[in-house]
């Protein structure tokens, strides 16, 4: 035997040894284990590895750049033709093969109002110019007039009520008279009223999200400047500007400025990109992804909204590139792109093109989701769908968020996902070069206002959104809002979620829909638990004997709420699922097991209850009878006018609603409902709850009685307006 050739053999099963034992073999060579539950998400591992691959945070940040790279004055074919935002991302989406686009432009009713020029001097000690609006696009106020005023730079501490009451009684004063004023907030108001009366010319103020964070940052403010006698305009600098004239007037040196503005007026419009990925089935219900290009002409932002902007663009150019190369096949449900001024823009799209939310599951909204969550001390964020259009979307979004989360970031628990190389850290890697290395964070709560989703969420157009958006923002509305903030590496995470959520929804394939149940069910029993359940329980815990029943009541109607808005997410499924026979099969199984989960809380609600009962030494709590009124109304139906469903949007502002109380001046006075009460109401109008099933909602949402008489009242007022139609 060859000695020489046996301790060769010898050192090569030691060296495999000593590789297995300390995980030191080639990554190609290490199986990984399999995934926990934890990581599942409705979509296949090689869908989801497909979305990885294919999208780039750093295209979407390169084309950030190109859109928001610094703020500028916009110049005259931009304010009467068309926006630069616009024009470039159209030839953005065209120029990577995408046909399915076009420009959107609507004629507005009114005119808006842009600085041409705003410049700010300090002549005297020594004349310098402090600010510009070429190079500071924040600092002419909104609410100022055209002007150019030259004068003494004073102090003027806040008014107080009785300061503000004495100054508007006594007419310009030689203290205050042709001064300019260095203020702690821009003047509004009576405050306006009352500088004006004393003679000042302008205000100098500074705005910032945190003025010891960043002491350069200026916010988009505003203040009510124009149609003023003596007071002209306002102007915003930065907390360093504005402290260095405040130290030099506290140190008794005289201080001369001049302030300069040119303004034009432009007739209002709305512009904005829609583009579109088709489906197999165009007329069935698709998704809409919507990520604002304008928030005013003047207020411009990179994380707001660009990056929504961009991270959207991402999106389409990813699955349509993967559609094109056959690694996806062409979705069953449209998959719409909307780029709008930010919510009058995307209410005017509804109006401008009737019938589309009926071809629209949920709406994918992108707003400030670009930025680097460690720089900006922030959180991914999602904003649930509202109680009154419950959707599989908010289990769907947040199955796929829990998976960026466990495999990118360090889990220390028993089921957290392994590295190729056998350690903890981020094992399955969204990061982009150039990008961080920020482990992800998210946080979901309930729906909030303020961006394009609460257009779909309104009851005229029916259609279930979500918000997703980084909160807390240090930049926000700051003219310091710009791409370095923002971080590639959270671009590309960002567009995989929404991504990966709107395919699921668009091509929810039989093999789909097990996982989205699962995902949507997990979501829901998890926040009834975090939320209504305790609630309920603590209604019940604070009641005494004469309340008992009556909070017993209250905490059976919120976990009715809590448990119907499950059942009715699940059954959203319906409206983008196959339809086959074990499809219909396993959703008609699923509502089933969350119609027996809404009786099993009901039954542990009155249980507690009847417990508390004998801690009181009373009698268990019986259910309340429905008197006359509630027989004889509460099974009706309220139905929203055609000439109102997906036309009009706000009852109080539209031309119905002012012309009836034109002509009946006091019919609103007499209605007994608040408020927030009768805007509840029109929420849950949508053609199927009965009165009863509306008059419940709605004070589970209040945590307050509702008087039925009250709400049938109010109803019958809907209906001689012309909002609903006769029930």
């Amino acid at each position: 035997m060859n000695t020489h050739r046996l301790f060769s053999k010898s050192i090569i099963r030691g060296a495999i040894v000593l590789a297995l034992v300390f995980g030191v073999l080639p990554a190609q060579e290490r199986p990984r284990p399999p995934e926990s539950a934890a990581l599942r998400t409705p979509l296949p591992p090689a869908v989801l590895e497909l979305l990885a691959n294919e999208i780039s945070g750093q295209l979407a940040f390169n084309n950030e750049v190109k859109l928001a790279g610094a703020p500028w004055t916009r110049g005259e074919k931009e304010l009467t033709d068309t926006f630069y935002e616009t024009q470039a991302l159209y030839d953005l989406v065209r120029g990577y093969g995408i046909e399915s686009a076009r420009i959107d432009r609507f004629k507005g009713s009114a005119t808006f109002e842009y600085p041409k020029t705003g410049e700010f001097w300090m002549l005297k000690p020594e004349k310098r110019l402090i600010a510009r609006m070429d190079a500071d696009p924040a600092l002419v106020s909104r609410g100022s007039a055209e002007a150019d005023v030259t004068g003494a730079l004073i102090y003027i501490p806040p008014l107080t009520a009785d300061k503000i009451k004495a100054l508007n009684e006594g007419g310009p004063q030689e203290k205050y008279k042709d001064k300019v004023a260095l203020m702690w907030s821009h003047a509004i108001g009576n405050t306006a009223k009352a500088l004006d009366a004393a003679g000042l010319k302008g205000v100098i103020t500074f705005s910032a999200q945190d003025r010891y964070l960043d002491p350069d940052q200026v916010l988009y403010s505003g203040g009510a400047y124009a149609g003023l006698t003596n007071l002209q305009l306002g102007m915003t600098v930065s907390w360093r500007q504005w402290s260095e004239l405040l130290e030099e007037i506290e140190r008794g040196t005289p201080v001369t400025v001049q302030c300069r503005t040119k303004l034009a007026k432009y007739p209002d419009r709305y512009e904005g990109v829609f583009g579109w990925i088709p489906g197999r089935e165009p007329e069935k219900k698709g998704v809409i992804f919507t990520g604002h290009l304008f928030e005013g002409y003047v207020k411009r932002g990179a994380n707001d909204d660009m990056s929504g902007v961009v991270i959207e663009l991402e999106i389409l150019r990813a699955l349509s590139k993967l559609i094109a190369r056959g690694e996806l096949p062409q979705p069953k449900r449209t998959i719409y792109f909307l780029w709008p001024n930010e919510i009058s823009g995307t209410y005017e799209f509804l109006r401008q093109n009737p019938g589309i939310a009926d071809k629209l599951s949920i709406n994918i909204n992108m707003d400030m989701v670009g930025e680097a969550l460690r720089m900006n001390n922030g959180l991914f964020t999602m904003s649930e769908c509202p109680n009154h259009l419950p959707s599989y979307l908010d289990g769907l979004a947040a199955s796929i968020m829990s998976y960026v989360w466990r495999t990118n970031d360090i889990v220390y628990l028993p089921d957290a996902p392994r590295s190729r190389l056998g350690g903890q850290v981020f094992p399955r890697p969204l990061w982009e070069k150039n990008g961080s290395r920020d482990a992800f964070r998210f946080f979901i709560h309930q729906a909030t206002g303020g961006s394009d989703h609460i257009c779909f969420n309104n009851p005229s157009v029916g259609v279930s959104g979500v918000e997703f958006f980084t909160w807390p923002d240090q930049w926000y509305h700051a003219d310091k809002d710009t791409p370095d903030k923002s971080d590639p590496t959270e671009m590309k995470r960002v567009a995989f979620i929404g991504a990966a959520s709107a395919w699921a929804a668009a091509d929810c394939t039989d093999e789909v829909l097990p996982g989205l149940l699962d995902a949507v069910a997990a979501f829901g029993y998890e926040r009834v638990g975090k939320r209504e359940l305790p609630a309920a329980f603590r209604t019940i815990e604070r009641a005494d004997a004469k309340s008992l029943a009556a909070d017993t009541a209250r905490a059976l109607n919120l976990v009715e709420l809590a448990a119907g808005r499950e059942r009715d997410a699940a059954g959203s499924v319906e409206q983008i699922y196959s339809g086959s026979k074990e499809a219909a099969a396993l959703l008609m199984n699923r509502k089933a097991q969350l119609d027996q989960y809404r009786k099993s809380l009901s039954a542990d609600v009155l249980a507690y209850a009847g417990l508390r009962a004998k801690q009181l030494n009373g009698a268990p709590p019986q259910p309340r009878s429905p008197d006359k009124l509630e027989k004889q109304s509460g099974a009706l139906v309220p139905v929203l006018l055609a000439d109102v469903k997906g036309k009009e949007f706000s009852l109080e502002s539209s031309d119905r609603y002012k012309k009836y109380l034109e002509k009946n001046p006091d019919a609103a006075k007499g209605l007994k409902l608040g408020a927030s009460e009768r805007r509840m109401v029109l929420n849950y109008i949508n053609g199927r709850r009965t009165v009863a099933a509306i008059r419940n909602a709605v004070a589970a949402e209040t945590d307050r009685d509702i008087d039925f008489g009250a709400l049938v009242a109010y109803l019958d007022f809907l209906r001689v307006v012309g909002w609903i139609a006769p029930i």
